[in-house]
């Protein structure tokens, strides 16, 4: 699994107003998706293909 290049900025500090558990279910959606999701979304697009 690829680290993630891009890092986003929290420009309206949206993270102060999440408590420790919505960081904690953003975090594990992120890691489901990437580890997941991703590797077939990045087989298709190296295929060219369209499912």
């Amino acid at each position: 699994m690829r680290s993630d290049l891009y890092q986003g900025h929290d420009y309206y500090m949206i993270d102060d107003l999440l408590t420790t558990e919505h960081k904690l279910i953003r975090e594990t959606v992120r890691n489901y998706v990437k580890s997941k999701l991703s590797p077939i979304i990045e087989d298709y697009a190296q295929r060219a293909d369209f499912p």
